[in-house]
């Protein structure tokens, strides 16, 4: 009986499959001579559609603008397959697309669903509440909903 020596080899490294076993997504935004933004995968490099949320302002990031606020929903819609709660949108848009760098950005689609994981996580139903007086009771709350929803569908 003779033994082989153990030679190190060179496994290759499982491709992260996002859902339905589709490859990672990747949104990318840079501004050449013109904003533009892409969703990427292994496979594809496809424009992102911009889907008129509040107007028809060119996808902007790096700071709130209305064309930010595009930008944010087009993600969500994208990236979830349904439509966002304005509540949720507008926070996406403040919390992450306005933080984007101005000059280029990439985001993950996993980023997207770790941020819309723990958005709402502290969500009190009070009028007094995280949410605050401003916004119509209930709000955070179907925001919370809506993201529930979602994952379960993934």
């Amino acid at each position: 009986m003779t033994s082989r020596p153990l030679v190190p080899r060179a496994t290759p490294a499982p491709a992260r499959r996002g859902r339905a076993g589709a490859p990672e997504r990747y949104y990318v935004g840079r501004r050449p001579e013109r904003t533009e933004v892409y969703v990427v995968s292994r496979a594809e490099l496809e424009p992102l559609g911009h889907l008129s949320y509040q107007g028809d302002a060119a996808f902007d990031w790096g700071c709130l603008t209305d064309g930010a606020l595009e930008l944010a929903f087009a993600m969500l819609v994208h990236s979830t397959e349904s439509r966002p709660p304005d509540l949720v949108c507008q926070a996406f848009c403040g919390e992450v697309v306005a933080s984007l760098d101005r000059a280029s950005f990439v985001l993950g689609h996993g980023d997207i669903a770790l941020w819309l994981l723990t958005a709402f996580c502290d969500v009190d139903p009070s009028p007094d509440g995280p949410a605050g007086p401003d916004l119509p009771f209930g709000l955070g709350r179907r925001a919370a909903g809506w993201i529930r929803s979602w994952l379960r569908r993934s």
